[in-house]
């Protein structure tokens, strides 16, 4: 049976800060769907550009793994390819979006021995030895003042040649455009069935939570940490993804 997104579909009073707590967790995967443009394209992208940089023997990491999507795709693709010598771990803050994604992977049979979820906090997790660091809508929701001290500890945990592929939510410099792009991403939830209310509801939980930058800042984050090579490779209104490679 189909897990279809109601967290924000009836009326709440005080509305809460927003968490990936167990009812968002177990319908995460069609909110993503719904809420993120392009969602399924965009994952295809980053699979793509992972088997791309991929480095034999290194580590891929998933930051901010969710229900493990993204860490299930880049998974099969590389046994598809041929390729055995290899270690994704996914790490994420919320322990019921650690058990969807462990359920995710179980189903397609994922070895242990290649993929690894952690419940934990990835400002505090040792990042090494990779060629391949992820983060899908998830740099957004850090505080800004650590992001600068994150983004510095993945370059340094990269090899040479190694990338960061980063997707948010980005704000507009100018206030026309910003409202108009914020026009049209709420229209095209709109389109995917999601009432007028679950559009409210979820953005008044989501303010303060979700603190997105503008392209600059977002762009010089990532060279101010290290990386020489900063370009976005996907980009719907108010929506970019990044590709950082460290020279």
């Amino acid at each position: 049976m189909a897990k279809i997104d109601k967290v924000f579909s009836n009326p709440i009073g005080k509305i809460p800060p927003f968490t990936f707590n167990e009812k968002v967790a177990h319908v995460f995967d069609d909110m993503a769907e719904r809420s993120i443009p392009f969602y399924k394209e965009v994952q295809k992208m980053i699979t793509d550009l992972t088997i791309t940089f991929f480095q034999p023997g290194s580590k891929i990491y998933d930051l901010g793994c969710s229900t493990a999507t993204t860490s299930a795709l880049v998974y099969q693709s590389l046994i598809d390819h041929g390729i055995n010598e290899f270690f994704i771990k996914g790490i994420d803050s919320s322990q019921p979006m650690c058990d969807e994604a462990r359920v995710k992977l179980d189903s397609i049979n994922a070895s242990g021995d290649h993929v690894l979820i952690t419940h934990g906090d990835f400002l505090s997790e040792d990042i090494h030895d990779a060629s391949v660091v992820i983060m899908n809508y998830t740099l957004q929701f850090i505080d800004p003042l650590k992001r600068e001290q994150l983004i510095t500890k993945i370059y340094n945990g990269l090899r040479h040649n190694g990338v960061l592929l980063v997707s948010d939510k980005l704000l507009q410099s100018n206030t026309d455009i910003s409202r108009t792009f914020i026009d049209k991403y709420y229209n095209m939830k709109r389109l995917n069935g999601y009432s007028e209310l679950e559009i409210s509801q979820k953005r008044e939980a989501l303010e303060n939570v979700l603190i997105p930058y503008t392209l600059e800042e977002e762009t010089d984050l990532f060279r101010q940490c290290g990386f020489k090579g900063v370009d976005p490779f996907f980009s719907w209104y108010n929506f970019t993804s990044f590709i950082c490679i460290k020279k």
